[in-house]
């Protein structure tokens, strides 16, 4: 018996078709494919999303197939090229559409085209799908092609409907549920969400919750299981034995201890998951020593990486970006950074990789340069469950810092029986969280403040401990902040943590991120540099001036180059070797013409630090011949030829008479100066004067420039016969004078009050006391670059124009009042020399204040050096001087170059000559010299 001839409709036969050779493009790219005949309410294919590496992701895609010709014939075109954009698929029943973009699952509609073999797609959502008044339509576009050009769009989709758990607010512990793989790496960067609550008072059972409860500072909670001992014995530990043990001892010798070692001999791990952890924790602990080349050979040790898993690779290629990016390759930082930004649709659940998305994010937007980068896509991206944890460790630390303060400001007696310092173990956990995300500007925000709390606690003794502070600070790249902290150390002492730490410094191999501060410390501690550190130091720095475009390619500094390295070659200038001084200054006159001012201002500050008397005959010849230098390297040079050519000194005559105030300083005393020129120069001061005033009176302040109130102050006072002091009287009238226009004034008037003629003391005398009895707040002093005020200098004026009418309850009031009142307490006490006012300044030489103790040791050596004072006074000057610390020295030495020689004279001068500070060394020497 024949069968009969039974045919399947055409449509069918295009429709199965279509749907394998969908099905068969997505195991292409490595998803899994599933036909779905028996429940086809509007789904052909169930996906199954996989990453790159055939990773499953454990996120599933419905796909509804339509295939042939008659799917393509509603084309879109571009209006301009009119080439095809997509096709419009439409419906007029809403079934298919609410079905597809409602589902809990995401659902793509693909159109098959037999005839170019190609497979387009479209995710449908309420967002793309379009009313058409009977119906419904959606857009499929030509570039959505299912092809690994179109992955991540695909992963995308896959992982769109996923609602993010909120990590907000108290979620910790079994709240959010870790995969077994993941745990170790949130043990690391999301400690919360393994370590058992703290409240909860658990026992630590596996080395994974110990991890957590370490990277979280928890370590009173830990003493149980830090020795390998008593994890053995212990009944609690399931896994005393695994290699997870050997990583906590490892991390908790650096993160408590500062010691390395045992990171660095780490065991091999078998699993591969803990190999990672083990090389970002080494990696951390490198870069935050400033070995940025060693943690990332560490980095790239893991040759394999296939098998690790998305996250993973990302956590190691975000590490192997940020020492990338402090070596300064920051074009291949960029790359990985960019690479790592995949986990968005990756992982968007993962709390961890979406702090590496955020660094990597941050790091673009920072090597990218302003303007070309997202702003908006920025601030989104940093903002992150992990961050927010972080900062609230800082604020909890922070808390506790600001309340111990107040604490002790209200001087509370109360003891807290086994206290933990809660203000180290927050800031050091949020280092170390921020260190193990790569996360370079949170760990150094993090260790900034860890130093600076610890510095401020410091106790003087401990220069270790002051030491480890300004390394941190340094190798944070805290600039600001390390340069407050060598200003106060060079100030009050000690200065042994400035010397170690400059003997240490290798200029050569600092990163990217903490040169600028490394500049800024030599700078700033240069002065107490041993002559082989600052002959090292400055042989770097020249070879750099010699060479910038060498430090432009790498590490791509963002500072101005020459700029930051004139002023730290200025820093050690009074440090270094003769021989090192003789290879500047040949630089120097090798130079062509500079005309560039910011330029031109440094290197005009490395000639008046050379010395007037160091340079020869040729030098001069050398100099006087240089030509087209700007005007603030070109005054430095002149003011070396007036001092050592007669000549040319007698050439600046003509420039002064011409009111070139730069030339009346480079002139040198004050007291040579013909009564012509100064009669010139005193003329065009007043017109000057007169012009600033007017100025004044309309709110208008040139700040900046030569001071012309203390000039013309000067002046009058040394050249009585041609002085006009209606100008002075005028300026300090003017109640709309800025205040810096008028501390010069103020301040030399007190030191030429014994050359003032009685008759302007007359004059001055009720505006220096309207100026002394104004409010402090009474006006604007924006843009004042000093610690002093008018208040303090008229009062100061005063009392040394007028020492008659200094009282002992004026004195009395003084010591009574502010800082500054004590210091101008102490200034006249030393002028004055009153029965009781040794006894006075020797109780003020401990006072709290730097300033304070400073004018009254400075107070006591002038008394003793104008009086040739006792051996036995002079000894317990010199002890004062020692405690007063390098600024109070400095002082003391610049005040002896000018005191009459004697025996107390040279007692005290040879008392500070081998001081630590070389500008003290340096003024000591010129002191035994003027003595012949």
């Amino acid at each position: 018996m024949d069968m009969p001839n039974m045919r399947a409709p055409k449509n069918e036969a295009t429709g199965t078709s279509g749907q394998s050779f969908v099905k068969g493009e997505f195991e292409e790219l490595g998803w899994g494919a599933v036909p779905n005949p028996e429940h086809d309410l509007g789904t052909d294919l169930w996906l199954m999303a996989r990453d790159e590496n055939r990773f499953d992701m454990g996120a599933l895609v419905g796909a509804q197939v339509k295939t042939g010709a008659s799917y393509f014939k509603s084309a879109k075109t571009d209006e301009g090229s009119g080439e095809v954009v997509g096709w419009w698929y439409t419906e007029e029943d809403d079934s298919h559409f609410d079905y597809w973009s409602e589902h809990t699952t995401p659902h793509i509609l693909v159109l098959r085209d037999t005839k170019s073999k190609t497979s387009h797609w479209v995710h449908v959502t309420s967002d793309t799908i379009q009313s058409t008044g009977k119906g419904n339509k959606i857009l499929v576009l030509a570039s959505q092609t299912v092809d690994e050009s179109n992955r991540d769009a695909l992963t995308a989709v896959a992982t769109s409907p996923s609602k993010a758990v909120s990590l907000d607010g108290s979620a910790w512990g079994s709240s959010w549920k870790v995969p077994q793989s993941d745990r170790l790496r949130y043990a690391l960067m999301a400690p919360r969400l393994i370590a058992p609550h703290p409240n909860k008072g658990q026992v630590v059972t596996n080395a994974t919750e110990a991890l957590a409860m370490l990277v979280q500072g928890r370590f009173s909670e830990l003493r149980d299981v830090v020795s390998t001992a008593a994890r053995t014995t212990s009944e609690t530990v399931t896994d005393a034995d695994s290699w997870l043990w050997e990583l906590f001892d490892a991390i908790w010798s650096w993160a408590v201890s500062g010691d390395l070692s045992k990171l660095g001999a780490l065991s091999e791990a078998v699993d591969q998951q803990y190999l990672v952890a083990g090389v970002v924790a080494r990696a951390a602990a490198l870069i935050e020593y400033g070995r940025s080349e060693d943690a990332l050979a560490a980095v790239r040790e893991v040759e394999f990486r296939e098998c690790l898993g998305a996250v993973n690779i990302a956590w190691l290629k975000s590490h192997e970006a940020r020492c990338l990016l402090e070596l300064g390759h920051l074009e291949e930082a960029r790359d990985l950074a960019l690479e790592v930004q995949r986990l968005r649709v990756l992982a968007p659940n993962d709390p961890t990789a979406g702090a590496l998305v955020a660094v990597t994010t941050t790091l673009v937007f920072d090597v990218s340069g302003f303007g070309r980068s997202d702003i908006g896509e920025l601030i989104q991206s940093i903002d992150t469950s992990t961050r927010w944890w972080r900062s609230q460790t800082i604020a909890h630390g922070l808390e506790k810092h600001f309340d111990g303060e107040f604490k002790a400001w209200g001087r509370d007696s109360s003891t807290t029986w086994a206290a933990v310092d809660t203000v180290w173990t927050s800031l050091r956990t949020a280092a170390l969280l921020a260190g193990f995300s790569a996360d370079h500007g949170g760990w150094r925000n993090a260790m900034s403040l860890l130093a600076r709390r610890d510095i401020m606690k410091a106790s003087v003794t401990d220069t270790a401990k002051m030491l480890e502070c300004l390394t941190d600070l340094l190798r944070a790249g805290a600039k600001k902040e390390l340069v407050l902290a060598v200003r106060k150390l060079s100030d009050a002492g000690p200065v042994e943590p400035l010397v170690i730490l400059l003997g240490r410094l290798e200029l050569e191999s600092t990163s990217r991120s903490c040169l600028a501060s490394a500049l800024a410390f030599v700078r700033y501690a240069g002065d107490f540099a041993e002559v082989t550190d600052a002959d090292r130091h400055a042989t770097w720095l020249l070879s750099s001036l010699a060479n910038p475009e060498g430090l432009r390619h790498r590490p791509k500094p963002t500072f101005l180059i020459e700029t930051n390295l004139l002023q730290s070659l200025g820093g050690v200038m009074r440090s270094v070797s003769p021989t090192m001084k003789r290879r500047v200054m040949d630089h120097l006159m090798s130079l062509p013409a500079i005309d560039d001012q910011l330029i031109a201002k440094d290197y005009g500050r490395i000639v008046a630090l050379v010395g007037n008397d160091q340079w020869s005959g040729e030098d001069l010849t050398r100099l006087s011949v240089r030509n087209g230098d700007n005007w603030e390297l070109q005054d430095d040079i002149d003011g070396v030829l007036a001092t050592n050519k007669p000549d040319f000194r007698t050439g600046l005559l003509s420039k002064i008479k011409q009111g070139d105030l730069t030339a009346l300083g480079n002139f040198g005393k004050v007291t040579d100066l013909p009564d012509d020129a100064a009669e010139a120069a005193i003329s065009h001061l007043e017109t000057s004067i007169d012009n600033q005033v007017k100025q004044a009176r309309r709110g208008m302040y040139g700040l900046g420039g030569p001071d012309l109130g203390h000039a013309l102050v000067v002046l009058n006072a040394w050249h009585s016969d041609v002085a006009r002091w209606d100008a002075v009287v005028a300026l300090l009238t003017e109640p709309n004078a800025h205040e810096s226009h008028i501390l010069g004034t103020l301040d030399s008037l007190g030191m030429v009050a014994k050359q003032v003629p009685e008759k302007e003391k007359l004059r001055l005398r009720p505006l220096l006391e309207t100026i002394a009895q104004r409010p402090a707040d009474e006006r604007d002093t924006a843009f004042t670059w000093t610690k002093s005020t008018s208040q303090s200098a008229a009062r100061l004026a005063l009392l040394r124009l007028f020492p008659g009418d200094v009282t002992d309850s004026m004195m009395l009031s003084l010591l009574a009042g502010t800082s500054i009142d004590r210091e101008v307490a102490a200034t006249i006490a030393g002028e004055r020399s009153m029965t009781g006012d040794h006894n006075l300044l020797f109780s003020m030489a401990t006072d709290q204040v730097l300033q304070v103790r400073g004018a009254a040791i400075v107070s006591l050596t002038k008394c003793a050096a104008s009086e040739n004072a006792s051996a036995e006074t002079s000894a317990m000057i010199c002890k004062l001087v020692a405690r007063g610390g390098p600024l109070t020295a400095k002082q003391v030495s610049g005040y002896l170059l000018d005191m009459p020689d004697n025996e107390a004279r040279s007692f005290l001068l040879g008392s500070l000559a081998a001081h630590p500070s070389s500008l003290v060394r340096a003024q000591v020497a010129a002191g035994r010299a003027n003595d012949g």
